[in-house]
């Protein structure tokens, strides 16, 4: 079963990796005159790409549970189809051993007469 999980999430798994991860901007070294100025300036940079990682990890995540909901769906579907075919295929077995038992008899019948 989880082999069928990993089979949906497979072709996402590099972007999520990817978003997962995002590769911050550096603190450059400090500068004696206007460190403070531009470390706060790395900061809200960070403080950026943070949020847009965050957004776009929402966004994947969005498509990955819309094409989940479409796989359960599909899945919902083939159960409902397999237990039909199954019910199907019980009635005929039913009908076949009603017959056999019916030509059974009717031979020991035919033999005893």
């Amino acid at each position: 079963m989880a082999a069928g999980w990993i089979t949906v999430v497979a072709p996402y798994l590099p972007e999520i990796v990817r978003l997962a991860r995002p590769i911050f901007t550096r603190t450059p070294p400090a500068l004696p005159d206007a460190g403070q100025l531009r470390r706060n300036d790395v900061v809200d940079a960070q403080i950026a790409e943070l949020q847009d990682a965050a957004s776009q990890n929402a966004d994947s995540i969005g498509k990955l549970a819309a094409d989940m909901q479409k796989t359960i769906e599909a899945l919902q579907v083939g159960a409902v189809r397999a237990e039909q075919r199954l019910l199907r295929a019980q009635a005929l077995a039913v009908v076949a051993t009603t017959v056999a038992v019916l030509a059974f008899g009717l031979a020991a019948w035919a033999l005893a007469r």
